[in-house]
């Protein structure tokens, strides 16, 4: 972790969102299920057909490995106009960390190549197969070699964005928070619905459901490592940061997002966060396919300069 000195921070105060509600482990877990209501359902199934659709039209992709292994794979949707390295969105995609992969992930590959920019997928082992701080490393090297091989990929690495969902937006900000030299690449960090501090989840979930420990539930979040560096007076080298939730998730969804925005800010982090109106946890990703959407615009914004002086 690179972090800088103390000297333009305020002085720590308790962040006000970092508490879960009293609430029976049971009445917890339920808010941290977006499975079960068919709304949500419904909202998923589109999400799947955006992507199908993107790789059923396969223009401008190729998949590109890394290693030899199931994991360490990209899809990469080019712009079929570009000419030269183009702007890139690197996306880490949700499933409750042991589902999905870029193949059923993909629903902002189209509005990204529209826009000009490239839209990279990045790979990883689910819970099952490795301990969660294994996939959090392996995240952090996908990251790392999409930046090391940007030439290759057709991508320019002075104008690179980090984005994730849900359990995808917990594992892009881990990787952001590494101190990887890959860090000072990105221009803009978009995290859409994520768990950021995971000790509710470990506290109201078995662990043989949950597939990780308390102890590693500490050690793997992100919030927990910003709150302690408040305590220390350092903050994290980090590029802006959109944390985006829909205004229907539920309130523990709510409460996590402010949290952590809430931290960012007092650390002297570029943070905005951003509720959706009218959206719910998987349908609130379809805001960035919106023509005027202002996640697709804070993406924009962040690789702008990089544009402006290629």
């Amino acid at each position: 972790m690179e972090f800088a000195a103390a000297a333009p921070m305020h002085a720590f105060a308790p962040n006000p969102f970092i508490e879960p509600p009293s609430l029976s482990d049971a009445a917890l877990a339920a808010q941290y299920d977006n499975n079960s209501a068919a709304r949500n359902a419904n909202d998923l199934a589109a999400l799947r057909a955006l992507s199908a659709a993107a790789f059923a039209h396969r223009i401008g992709h190729a998949t590109h490995r890394f290693s030899a292994g199931d994991e360490g794979w990209v899809d990469v949707f080019l712009p079929p106009s570009a000419r030269g390295p183009v702007p890139a969105m690197v996306f880490v995609h949700g499933g409750r960390w042991r589902l999905n992969t870029s193949r059923e992930t993909a629903f902002w590959a189209d509005a990204c190549v529209r826009q000009g920019m490239a839209w990279v997928g990045i790979n990883f082992a689910a819970l099952g197969q490795a301990r969660l701080p294994a996939i959090v490393a392996q995240v952090e090297a996908g990251i790392a070699a999409v930046v090391a091989q940007a030439q290759a990929l057709g991508i320019d690495p002075a104008a690179l964005s980090l984005a994730g969902h849900s359990s995808g937006a917990h594992l892009a900000l881990s990787a952001a928070m590494s101190g990887q030299p890959w860090v000072g690449c990105m221009r803009a960090v978009l995290l859409l619905g994520g768990m950021y501090d995971l000790r509710p989840l470990a506290r109201s979930i078995p662990q043989d459901t949950l597939g990780f420990t308390p102890e590693e539930a500490i050690a793997c979040s992100p919030l927990l490592t910003l709150e302690a560096l408040a305590k220390a007076a350092q903050r994290p080298t980090l590029p802006p940061v959109l944390v985006a939730v829909g205004d229907e998730e539920s309130p523990e969804f709510l409460r996590q997002a402010q949290a952590l925005d809430w931290r960012l800010q007092s650390l002297d982090v570029d943070s905005r966060l951003l509720r959706i109106e009218g959206r719910a946890h998987f349908d609130a990703a379809l805001e960035f396919n919106a023509p005027d959407s202002q996640m697709r615009a804070f993406v924009a914004r962040g690789i702008a300069p990089a544009q402006s002086a290629a």
